[in-house]
């Protein structure tokens, strides 16, 4: 006799968790899905590096929003391609942290892509926090590999920002290692792929219970969702053009309701950073 497969969307996936009330409706636990906070490269154009480092090397803080200090890497000009976070995109950060400490969110597990601006805002909401979650770095969060097709980034690994102080997990096994991103991957792969990942992180806490975090890209916030939701992946072009709509550190939040037994968007618990409307993604 074949074995049934486990649903991570079923009421069964959640027999040890605590059962919440929101407007009447009863839920179970909550996913959020995160963008980065303000990056160096949007906000002062790929000179800042130039305007920063010196012919040896050494890093100065040339503008009061670039960072106070950088982790070191082999070469300056990996930040030309992964990006750290301005002081404010820190900022960013810790106060969504904050508010969620506020509102008393139980967030247990943090995912976040290999982009470094994605590892730092994860770190900076942890602090807000003040949890003790450690990061879990998934190279399937990445964003669309469709704008790499130059090369794609050279990302620190886990083991080497946690002994930098980053609250990483660097045992933590991914579900897809860096090198077999596609590079020529189309829009509906990269639905595919972010689709593949929820699942396996809800599969994952199926027995453990808490709300997830997953700190990624602008996109992300559609393609962790749409398919959860049992909506249709949108085409390449209303990819593109709902991105402009995702702000620095804007949040979604997905609760997966007893009755009527799935997983749906919700107003977050917190309030909107630079007006994000979470209902875009409707």
């Amino acid at each position: 006799m074949a074995t049934k497969k486990r649903n991570p969307s079923s009421a069964r996936y959640f027999k040890t968790s605590s059962i919440k009330e929101e407007n009447g409706l009863q839920f179970t636990r909550r996913l959020f899905v995160m963008r980065h906070g303000e990056r160096c490269d949007f906000a002062f154009g790929k000179q800042w590096v130039a305007r920063s480092f010196d012919e040896k090397g050494n890093y100065t803080q040339a503008d009061l929003n670039l960072p106070v200090s950088l982790i070191p890497r082999d070469s300056q000009n990996d930040f030309l391609k992964d990006s750290p976070l301005t002081e404010l995109g820190m900022f960013q950060a810790r106060s969504t942290g904050q508010a969620l400490r506020r509102a008393d969110v139980d967030i247990k597990h943090v995912y976040s892509s290999p982009s470094f601006r994605c590892v730092q805002t994860a770190q900076n909401v942890i602090d807000g926090m003040q949890s003790n979650a450690k990061i879990c770095i998934e190279p399937s969060a990445f964003e669309w590999c469709g704008w790499y097709k130059n090369g794609m980034p050279s990302w620190l690994s886990p083991a080497y920002l946690s002994s930098h102080g980053y609250r990483v997990n660097a045992e933590h096994k991914p579900l897809m290692e860096a090198k077999d991103l596609k590079h020529d991957e189309t829009v509906p792969e990269y639905y595919d792929r972010c689709h593949k990942l929820v699942q396996h992180i809800l599969k994952l806490h199926e027995e453990d219970g808490g709300d997830i975090l997953i700190v990624a890209h602008a996109g992300s916030l559609d393609t962790f969702t749409r398919q959860l939701c049992g909506k249709k992946i949108r085409t390449s072009q209303e990819m593109h053009q709902i991105l402009c709509n995702f702000t620095y550190c804007c949040l979604c939040c997905l609760a997966y309701y007893t009755k009527p037994g799935k997983w749906l968007l919700t107003n977050p618990p917190i309030p909107t950073l630079q007006e994000f409307d979470w209902k875009v993604l409707l």
